[in-house]
């Protein structure tokens, strides 16, 4: 009986490793890229205020060196050590205009508030333009006050297409894992 259960406890363990083992490659799978703001004069990129990785702290519009990807499952956005691109905590639904963006842990699972698609600009998606929209809110990341300053804010606009609601990527959206409504459908 005792071997029976080492055994059993052995596959058990095997098992689990290779599961978990694959989760953490499926992640992996996904290259990293830069989210950059498509505003006139703005080569700037969206990132944690000063590359603070403290939850709660700030997604702002800052220099382009903060890499992003997605895991091709959930709808995150993640950056920082697998920390969430997320609406600021407690905001109650539906999400008031202007409410902050954040970076903070990963819900498991994902919660809404969590859950991005970049949904084309223009049908396809073929020009790399694409607004952030939000799950649980259907809003959209938008720098607040239109502004292109260093250190703008990302807050939660009603959708429009706007520049300062259009962000770029050098490839389709699934290239890293993210969500993606191209338009066309």
């Amino acid at each position: 009986m005792s071997r029976l259960l080492a055994t059993a406890l052995t596959g058990l363990t095997l098992l689990t490793s290779l599961v978990l083992t694959s989760a953490a490659a499926h992640a992996a799978d996904f290259p990293f890229t830069l989210i950059r703001a498509n505003v006139s004069g703005a080569a700037k990129c969206i990132g944690p205020r000063n590359g603070d990785t403290t939850d709660g702290t700030p997604i702002v519009l800052m220099d382009c060196n903060q890499p992003w990807h997605g895991t091709g499952r959930d709808g995150s956005v993640r950056g920082f050590g697998g920390k969430c691109f997320s609406l600021a905590a407690n905001h109650p639904v539906p999400t008031p205009l202007g409410t902050p963006l954040v970076l903070r842990d990963c819900t498991s699972p994902v919660s809404g508030d969590q859950q991005w698609t970049f949904a084309a600009v223009h049908p396809g998606g073929l020009d790399g333009l694409w607004s952030l929209r939000n799950a649980a809110s259907f809003r959209c990341a938008n720098l607040a006050n239109g502004s292109t300053a260093t250190g703008t804010p990302l807050v939660m606009q009603d959708c429009g297409f706007h520049l300062d609601q259009q962000w770029f990527l050098p490839d389709l959206p699934p290239t890293y894992g993210f969500n993606w409504d191209d338009g066309t459908t």
